[in-house]
């Protein structure tokens, strides 16, 4: 009996199960936290758009983590950690762009405020990649992938 397997559906299976096993390692606790440090210190009280705004960035962060984790295994065979993330400068750009779009929208920011929040948005996104870098390169290195 013959089996024919769709090989792109076997890489999603495969990249979904990697996904998986990377989001045990992140603490939603730790990134909730940074995301209110980072954007939301000095802001009092509960409103739509900060609860909107937070479940956002957590959003991203997680994407930003899980596309540091991917881009790990470059790390494990040797490559610096600045220089894959070169590599994927292009979504790390992206992601920036849309957390600083929300903000802006949201709350109507002034072009100083809208650049305050661009560098915000920068610092959280490329925190979050180096951490996922970190963790998928130690899982390439323990051959869990």
């Amino acid at each position: 009996m013959n089996v024919v397997t769709d090989l792109g559906e076997r890489r999603r299976k495969k990249q979904w199960k990697f996904e998986r096993s990377m989001l045990r390692t992140l603490s939603i606790d730790d990134m909730r936290k940074d995301v209110h440090d980072q954007f939301f210190h000095n802001l009092v009280g509960q409103s739509v758009g900060k609860l909107y705004l937070i479940d956002y960035c957590l959003d991203i962060g997680i994407d930003a983590y899980l596309l540091g984790s991917e881009y790990g295994r470059f790390g494990y065979f040797g490559e610096s950690q600045e220089r894959v993330q070169e590599r994927c400068k292009e979504e790390l750009e992206t992601y920036i762009g849309q957390t600083t779009s929300q903000f802006s929208s949201w709350f109507s920011l002034t072009e100083e405020e809208e650049r305050i929040q661009w560098e915000k948005s920068r610092v959280f996104i490329l925190r979050w990649w180096n951490k996922g870098f970190q963790e998928g390169e130690k899982k390439f290195r323990l051959r869990l992938h």
